[in-house]
């Protein structure tokens, strides 16, 4: 019985492992990993987990159901709600992170993975951008470098990051040698760029830095990082990237277009319910500003995205899920830094994890790829099983 629930565990790191680089073998080994959860639960005639964040989960995918079923369009909505099967992993991790030591495993093997992802980057999106400049389907090199990069690999990079930042900082903090996580962090930072995303980049300099800034030993290396920041601003592609920041914002028929323009107006005609999940078309933007480019079927903003394909029931569902887990994170950490300093690293970096992500979905919509969700999936369920570490004593 001790056994099955262990494989189910095992199950749990596995998909930490492949979620950065394989979404298949990640779901392969969610599935495994539920199924063994619950078999051992029906031998041991036990219940399993339901954490409060669960809860909100659940009650968002039933509005997204619900406003999909009767929104503008079903037949292209209905179809893409089976991504929140996946959500699974929420209550699985909550489940079978029981000690800080399974916590501290499945962050491991999370940025184990992401490292993975970070050799594949760095070896194939030059390589990518190389054979579209022989072939002139790019302007130049330094021109595909910024288009074959991937804003969900971008932000899988970003969390895995984070995570391998919280872990080496114990690591150092523990007195144990850390040279290993550095050089992950190296090889994570160093794929993050070659993405081109500026989102990313910025989200992930931001939370790490003051996370780096905030520690007592993490000076000398904020300002190593800060002289790295600077010294990027000498590669040609970065500047690019940097410098079309303002017209991105700008530029008519971008983000501040659909944000301003097209958003009230879908809010307008469809308050309570929206048009339904992942139902927007490029043709219904374009009939309100004919500005937005071809081609776009999102907002650019998860805040955004959410009020208009589920109305203001779903966003009031989503803020209270997101708030939740943002409590459950913020609780962890506390309890950790007052009495669980075997747990302070995994709080830190799921606490580091969700900011990066929320703020990010402020100008992203990475609500709807299936990586992210699931990364956000397994940082709330994490989250959710150290909050209840916390109210342990007090229980």
């Amino acid at each position: 019985m001790v056994c099955m629930e262990r494989a189910a565990f095992a199950g749990l790191v596995l998909t930490a492992f492949t979620l950065p680089f394989s979404l298949p073998a990640a779901r392969v080994f969610t599935a495994l990993g539920a199924l063994l959860l619950a078999a051992d639960a029906l031998r041991r005639r036990r219940r399993i987990e339901w954490p409060a964040v669960a809860g909100w989960a659940a009650l968002f995918v039933i509005v997204a159901v619900g406003a999909t079923f009767h929104g503008a369009r079903p037949d292209l909505g209905l179809p893409k709600l089976r991504k929140f099967f996946w959500l699974a992993i929420l209550p699985l991790a909550a489940a079978l992170t029981t000690t800080p030591g399974r916590l501290r495993a499945v962050l491991a093997a999370l940025a184990a993975g992401a490292g993975v992802l970070a050799l594949r980057a760095c070896v194939a999106q030059p390589l990518l951008a190389l054979r579209g400049a022989a072939e002139g389907r790019l302007a130049d090199f330094g021109t595909g470098l910024i288009m074959v990069g991937s804003m969900t690999d971008a932000q899988r990079l970003m969390v895995g990051a984070l995570a391998t930042l919280a872990l080496w900082t114990a690591s150092r903090r523990e007195g144990r040698r850390a040279l290993g996580w550095g050089a992950l962090l190296g090889l994570q930072a160093a794929a993050l760029v070659l993405h081109f995303k500026r989102g990313s980049w910025f989200c992930a300099l931001g939370v790490g830095g003051v996370y780096v800034a905030a520690k007592a030993r993490g000076r000398r290396v904020l300002w190593v990082g800060l002289a790295a920041a600077a010294l990027l601003l000498l590669l040609p592609p970065v500047r690019a990237r940097l410098a079309g920041l303002r017209e991105e914002l700008t530029r008519p028929g971008g983000r501040l277009t659909m944000w301003t323009r097209v958003t009230p107006e879908l809010a307008r005609r469809h308050p309570w319910f929206g048009i339904g999940y992942r139902s927007l078309t490029n043709r219904m933007m374009r009939s309100i500003d004919p500005r937005v480019e071809r081609g776009r079927d999102h907002l650019h903003s998860n805040l955004a995205q959410v009020l208009v394909e589920t109305g203001l029931a779903g966003l009031a569902v989503y803020a209270l899920w997101m708030a939740q887990a943002l409590a459950d994170a913020v609780r962890f950490r506390r309890a950790a830094q007052a009495g669980m300093a075997e747990a302070l690293a995994g709080a830190e970096a799921l606490l580091l994890a969700l900011i990066a992500l929320l703020a990010n979905g402020l100008v992203e919509y990475n609500f709807g790829d299936s990586e992210i969700l699931m990364l956000y999936g397994l940082a709330m369920g994490c989250a959710a099983a150290g909050a209840r570490w916390a109210r342990a004593p007090a229980a």
